[in-house]
């Protein structure tokens, strides 16, 4: 894959999170109940495969001394907007509850939304979004290891995970555009993952960082919500 086509790739699987949340997941009030059953297990596999990837362990075991650098994040960029994709396209419709919202609040929802990709994205330039993909040529970032700089100013003095913060952000206004059970169920899952990952990716950044994660965490000591966690 050259360097631009991958490039392109990386760039579409990153935002085609928000673009699934705002374009909303399948819902049918008609659909047969087993759907749930189906489309929890298919964001399952999806979500095995994409948290194993990010062990130390398979890391080690998958990539040696490469470990930590510009393959293995290609590899798995790769790998989970694939088999995301593949989960957007195979998830089937969901029925249950609906309630219909009027214009307004939906335009402020849609408005709402972009605010929050707006967040996420606060302060990127198109050289760090290459170095967070592992675009080849691009300085890496955000890896847990002392290869990449540890990132502490700007919103990440606010709070240790503002990227995770602004796409939970965005899953609830989604759920304004479409009041609905289906993107419920998405948005909870999509959203647990994230809130159930941060501290298994702090655990891994304190023995990659040491001292200046711990220091971190003493100056920004929220997660995700200033005065909660």
């Amino acid at each position: 894959m050259t360097g631009l086509a991958y490039r392109v790739f990386s760039y579409f699987g990153l935002i085609s999170i928000f673009g699934a949340l705002l374009y909303g997941f399948r819902y049918d009030a008609a659909a047969p109940w087993r759907n749930y059953v189906f489309d929890i297990g298919l964001y399952g596999a999806w979500a095995a495969v994409h948290l194993t990837m990010t062990r130390p362990w398979f890391k080690q075991r998958a990539y040696g001394d490469r470990a930590g650098s510009s393959l293995e994040r290609q590899v798995f960029i790769v790998v989970t907007v694939v088999t995301w994709l593949v989960l957007l396209w195979y998830h089937r419709p969901l029925p249950g509850g609906a309630i219909a919202f009027g214009g307004p609040l939906r335009f402020a929802g849609h408005v709402a939304f972009l605010f929050c990709v707006f967040t996420f994205f606060e302060g990127a330039t198109f050289g760090a979004l290459d170095g967070l993909l592992g675009v080849p040529g691009a300085a890496m970032s955000h890896s847990h290891g002392g290869e990449t700089p540890l990132l502490t100013e700007g919103r990440y003095a606010q709070v240790r995970h503002p990227q995770y913060q602004a796409a939970l952000l965005a899953g609830l206004c989604s759920l304004i555009i479409h009041p609905n059970t289906a993107q419920l169920l998405w948005c909870l899952m999509i959203g647990g993952t994230f809130v159930a990952f941060i501290p298994v990716e702090e655990r891994q950044l304190i023995v990659a960082r040491g001292e200046a994660y711990l220091s971190y965490m003493q100056r920004t000591p929220w997660r995700l919500v200033p005065g909660f966690w």
